[in-house]
């Protein structure tokens, strides 16, 4: 049997000797992953670790074939019909009708002042935020789902619109369309 050690003399592969996971691949595996790596979760408590080719079909139990999972995902991963497979680029998640899943984003920075960057953001598109920015255009009347459909597919259609359109309903009151 080969074992494979770390710097430190710590233990990162066992090979097919044993499915449990020594307590220093474990370690490893919680730095590198720091949480579930199913896409688009953040969870990084009741996270398992998950042996990719599954131990029983001939998996190993080393770093590089493992990957923690929060307990919903490692339930869908066994039983819901989805999939992870290791490669070269990392790991890549499959759904239960064989689509990839997309990765998925890292969260925005938190910033010290959240108002003052949505102010900015909202500039740099030219919409500004002022005391009439939350009023709203409606006035109670009834939804007219035909022309809301009619709009949904022109845009589906043609993608959105190059500019905004202004208009004024009141003094003073300004509403930006798109």
């Amino acid at each position: 049997m080969t074992v494979v050690e770390n710097g430190r003399g710590e233990v990162l592969d066992v090979g097919r000797r044993t499915r449990s996971i020594p307590t220093p691949i474990e370690r490893a595996l919680r730095i590198r992953d720091d949480g579930c790596r199913f896409p688009g979760c953040t969870n990084r408590r009741f996270v398992d670790a998950h042996h990719v080719r599954h131990w029983i079909d001939g998996g190993e139990t080393r770093l590089s074939n493992l990957i923690l999972l929060c307990r919903h995902h490692h339930t869908l991963i066994h039983e819901g019909g989805f999939a992870v497979e290791a490669t070269d680029h990392g790991f890549v998640f499959g759904g239960p009708r064989g689509r990839i899943l997309p990765r998925s984003y890292s969260p925005p920075p938190v910033v010290s002042d959240p108002v003052e960057a949505l102010r900015r953001e909202h500039a740099v598109a030219g919409l500004p935020m002022n005391d009439v920015t939350i009023v709203p255009s409606w006035g109670g009347e009834r939804m007219d789902y035909g022309a809301a459909l009619e709009a949904l597919l022109w845009r589906r259609a043609h993608g959105p619109p190059e500019r905004y359109e202004r208009f004024t309903l009141a003094p003073n009151l300004q509403m930006t369309l798109n």
